[in-house]
């Protein structure tokens, strides 16, 4: 007898539900998202380069928006972004060589631990200086 396989948003529904997943496949599509917002942030810097063509008029505009709050809540984001993306990673990369293939799970969940920590410490250099 096949499998009855949802339709619609039942399916999405279906496929995004965590019960069933493995802590590898939660790393692997924050990994996903990770490198889509770091993608999304170079097309972003290209843009606020090319402001640069303007002059120190099209600098100091930029300056002003570098300084608010959004803008600095946002450098945390991608801050963190980037640091789970490197340490994710890093630890593919010891799965990889066989370093860590019985313990996959605690080194998913480290990390996790250690990119909360690094993005932390990070938006309290940010926003609390």
């Amino acid at each position: 007898m096949p499998a009855i396989r949802p339709h619609g948003l039942a399916r999405v529904l279906f496929w995004l539900a965590p019960r069933w997943r493995d802590p590898g496949w939660i790393a692997f599509a924050l990994n996903r998202l990770t490198g889509a917002i770091l993608v999304l942030y170079l097309l972003v810097h290209m843009v606020v380069l090319s402001r640069l063509a303007a002059g120190p008029s099209g600098w100091n505009d930029l300056l002003a928006i570098f300084g608010s709050q959004p803008f600095l809540v946002g450098d945390t984001l991608l801050i963190a972004a980037v640091v789970f993306h490197a340490l994710n990673g890093a630890r593919v990369a010891a799965l990889t060589v066989g370093y860590g293939v019985r313990h996959s799970g605690r080194s998913v969940a480290l990390v996790i631990t250690g990119s909360a920590g690094l993005a932390a410490l990070a938006s309290w250099g940010i926003l609390f200086r």
